[in-house]
């Protein structure tokens, strides 16, 4: 096998089998079977090493490497989740691009790598969701405790307890998501996609107007469930890491919907999104 190195401006070259790309010394010679299995290696790697510590981990992790590494990790929280959605986005786009070769051609087939697709999906990604969604958990995580102490000073224990029951806020933190959060990251996404891609802001607000009504639908059918999980676990940080999963799936559709060519804007109906 040819050594594997990302390729920023692939050529096609006639004498490589496969149609492989040739790129200075080194030719892209992935098949969608390896990216399946790398992708989930790395993202479960990256998944463990970000998992949130309980507050008296540097006391009780045994070893002073792990110790060392929670320290880490406790102490620059911030960076590592948005370094874990990174990976998750980056993921997400290189998984659509060995789908789409698998559909094709098989997953035995060489996969010629976008990587300007890859980084311009990553980057999109993470400035429409990975940033906006760390703010949004942490400033429902907040928000909910506040609400809770105030609905048990005010309201008759029987109904204070309902309403402050832990699936009762986890419902309501999915609904606010689904109505305000999902709605401004699909305009986000699909409009700097449309830009970053050279197309300017009309061309942008033409993609989102042709994509955004089945992307939220489709978000509305994956996210109902997945946000009750996310929102039922105790603290933001995990919610976070728990989400930049779910969502590397979702990516991986808006990826294929944003990257396919649009239509005029019509109403929802079948479409890629897994269901």
């Amino acid at each position: 096998q040819a050594l594997l190195l990302p390729c920023a401006h692939p050529e096609p070259t006639s004498n490589q089998p496969g149609g492989g790309k040739h790129c200075g010394t080194a030719t892209v010679r992935l098949t969608p079977a390896r990216i399946y299995a790398g992708t989930a290696i790395a993202v479960a790697a990256a998944s463990a090493a970000v998992i949130p510590a309980g507050p008296t981990a540097r006391q009780q992790s045994p070893g002073a490497v792990r110790a060392a590494l929670r320290a880490l990790r406790l102490d620059n929280d911030m960076a590592a989740l948005l370094a874990h959605g990174a990976l998750a986005d980056a993921a997400a786009d290189v998984l659509a691009q060995a789908v789409a070769v698998d559909s094709a051609r098989g997953r035995t087939a060489t996969a010629d790598l976008d990587w300007r697709r890859v980084r311009r999906s990553t980057l999109a990604a993470l400035v429409s969701d990975d940033i906006p969604f760390l703010l949004w958990a942490r400033l429902l995580h907040e928000a909910s405790h506040r609400y809770v102490l105030a609905a048990r000073r005010v309201l008759s224990p029987p109904l204070a307890r309902a309403l402050t029951h832990p699936a009762s806020l986890a419902a309501t933190k999915a609904l606010l998501s689904q109505i305000v959060y999902e709605s401004a990251t699909a305009v986000a996404y699909l409009g700097l996609q449309a830009y970053m891609r050279g197309g300017g802001a009309a061309e942008a607000w033409a993609e989102v107007r042709a994509k955004f009504w089945r992307v939220w639908v489709d978000g509305l059918a994956f996210f109902s469930a997945t946000y009750l999980v996310v929102f039922a676990l105790p603290h933001y940080s995990m919610q976070v890491v728990v989400d930049n999963i779910a969502s590397l799936v979702f990516n991986m559709y808006l990826s294929h919907v944003s990257h396919r060519k649009r239509g005029p804007p019509v109403p929802h109906s079948n479409s890629f999104c897994p269901r």
